[in-house]
């Protein structure tokens, strides 16, 4: 036999409803005295015939109030016991949890001795008890898989109807409570389909299992609850592995990087002495490798600072030296910067602002890494002969940065994912760039949100124009010294 563990019952929410009763039957009993008493004076009848008189009118007024109530109470508990299990269960976000939770309140609400919170496997064709209430704490490690083709289960899983048993004896789960307890199988649906049940066991005198419409709201309130609480575990669990995958790509990132730097330093530390000691004219062909080499290697240590950037502002360690610097001032030294390759493709460059202009709260040098990456992707997707502009002006309280290009513009459809990482567009686009990483614009928009600012872009057949903007920098009101008298 098992030792059954009580549970203190919750207090009932239909109170309010048990003390009406109590209050209608004093009034019943008043009622019933007054109107036997005025019997008795009015028609002047003996005290025997005024005790039956009162015990006939009493006796039926019982039963009325008990039958009413009692139908009352039926209907009240059908809506308001749903209600509070929904709310007792929709905070829960574990799975495991919710289940406890559900067998714990249903067993205290409805009377039942003991409840067990059993989850169907499709694959298995069985249910798994994952929660119990009242029951010993280890009954859950040995407590047996029950089979879904089982006769009693048919009817709770295949057409979704409480199913009760006179006697838990010979039942699986409660066979050691006793003969004189009856069982109950509620099934628990979600989205009209059975994905547990709830089994509950109870003797007469606190456990009524014939409240079938009652039983059946509980049984869709804890499937409700339990699907979205298994929903929920399973995104957070998806997003634990997303953030563990990412931490991963960094670590790798880093490494590489570091990996890389050190024999590239040596390599291009090598093709420059081999430059500074070539005599051989510039238009030799040694000296056009060696050239080669030099822009090779420049070129992977800012593939690699790329790397770096990316996998520290993915791992939220890179720290920003925040100082009130012009962004004029930013501007132009990003565009000085790049003016080299603008006039290799015989691009026109075109400034818009004042040096050093209004003042941000920025960190200058990775200020500037977001300007220069802007404008290198106008560069690089500018035809020869293009035209390239920067704008600064001022916005309310905003600065505004706009970085134009004459190039073949940008498709609707890839205007969000040009900013996610490695992305470097699609076939057919006019974007895609040979060589290129596609962590430009990645690093850019990372680097002013780090900022508190917003990057977005704006683009048509005849070029695209990026916008950055952030808040602008007040100088602090220098209160004036009172003079003093001596």
């Amino acid at each position: 036999m098992f030792r059954i563990r009580q549970y203190p019952f919750a207090r009932d929410p239909l109170r309010e409803v048990s003390l009406l009763k109590r209050w209608v039957r004093v009034g019943a009993f008043l009622a019933t005295l007054t109107l036997v008493l005025l019997y008795l004076f009015a028609f002047d009848l003996s005290v025997e015939r005024g005790v039956i008189i009162f015990l006939t009118m009493g006796v039926t007024a019982a039963l009325a109030i008990e039958l009413a109530f009692s139908h009352i109470l039926r209907l009240a508990r059908a809506s308001i016991y749903p209600v509070k299990l929904a709310v007792e269960l929709s905070p829960l976000q574990g799975f495991k949890e919710a289940c406890r939770r559900s067998a714990e309140m249903v067993a205290q609400l409805l009377g039942a001795e003991a409840a067990v919170v059993a989850w169907i496997h499709s694959d298995l064709q069985e249910l798994e008890p994952l929660a119990s209430a009242g029951l010993p704490k280890q009954w859950l490690k040995v407590a047996p898989h029950l089979s879904l083709a089982e006769s009693e289960l048919q009817d709770a899983v295949q057409r979704g109807q409480v199913v009760t048993k006179r006697t838990a004896a010979g039942d699986r789960w409660f066979s050691g409570l006793g003969e004189s307890y009856s069982v109950t199988y509620v099934p628990l649906l979600s989205s009209d389909k059975v994905i547990g049940v709830l089994g509950l066991a109870g003797d007469s005198a606190t456990f009524n299992p014939t409240d079938r419409r009652l039983l059946s709201a509980i049984g869709v309130v804890i499937g409700l609850a339990l699907d979205n609480a298994r929903l929920y575990d399973q995104e957070r669990k998806r997003a634990e592995r997303l953030q563990e995958l990412a931490q991963i790509r960094s670590d790798f990132l880093l490494t590489v990087s570091h990996e890389l730097r050190t024999p590239l330093t040596s390599v291009k530390t090598s093709a420059e002495m081999l430059q500074e000691e070539d005599d051989s004219p510039a238009e030799s062909p040694q000296g056009q490798l060696i050239r080669n080499i030099v822009q090779g290697v420049s070129r992977l240590n800012t593939l690699i600072g790329d790397l770096v950037s990316m996998a520290r502002l993915s791992n939220n360690q890179l720290q920003l030296n925040l100082e009130p610097v012009g962004t004029g001032e930013m501007a132009n030294a990003a565009c000085n910067l790049i003016r080299p390759l603008i006039q290799t493709k015989r691009q026109t460059l075109d400034v818009h602002f004042d040096v050093p202009g209004p003042k941000v709260l920025a960190d200058q040098r990775r200020f500037e890494q977001i300007l220069v990456n802007l404008l290198s992707n106008a560069h690089r997707f500018t035809p020869a002969g293009g035209r390239i502009s920067v704008e600064v002006r001022e916005e309310g309280d905003e600065v505004i940065i706009a970085v134009s290009d004459t190039g073949s513009g940008i498709p609707e459809r890839e205007r969000r994912a040009i900013f996610e990482p490695f992305y470097r567009g699609r076939e057919g686009s006019g974007r895609r760039v040979p060589g290129g990483m596609g962590m430009g614009l990645a690093i850019a928009k990372s680097l002013t949100e780090l900022h508190g600012g917003r990057i977005w872009v704006e683009s048509s057949e005849g070029g695209s124009t990026f916008f950055l903007a952030i808040q602008r920098y007040l100088e602090p009101a220098v209160e004036p010294v009172k003079a003093q008298a001596i």
